[in-house]
């Protein structure tokens, strides 16, 4: 998991810095652990991180609270395509190099 962390730092964060409340790699994680959860639109993807906030604080930041589902959908529209099929390529050798291992093995 910690592998995953570092790797979504990487990720260029183009909006104004001054008007930044909620980081990129937090809401990555956002978008990953509700995605993995069959999360399918912005709104379920927020709803999952209200219900989850105390599991998602373990491994994020989330100073200022859950994102809304506006700012999910608008922060994952400004990231680059590259760098998602990056990220989800290092996930998937992360997960073919454990033999045996589940994404529950990384996520737990």
């Amino acid at each position: 998991m910690e592998q995953l962390l570092e790797w979504m730092e990487i990720i260029e964060d183009v909006r104004q810095e001054r008007k930044v409340r909620h980081s990129v790699k937090d809401i990555l994680i956002i978008v990953l652990f509700a995605t993995l959860a069959n999360a399918d639109t912005w709104e379920q993807i927020a709803d999952f991180a209200q219900w989850n906030e105390a599991y998602l604080r373990q491994y994020i930041e989330l100073k200022n609270g859950i994102p809304s589902h506006d700012t999910i959908q608008r922060v994952m529209g400004m990231i680059r395509p590259e760098n998602l099929q990056q990220l989800q390529m290092k996930w998937q050798e992360m997960l073919n190099s454990n033999e045996g291992g589940t994404q529950e093995d990384y996520l737990c």
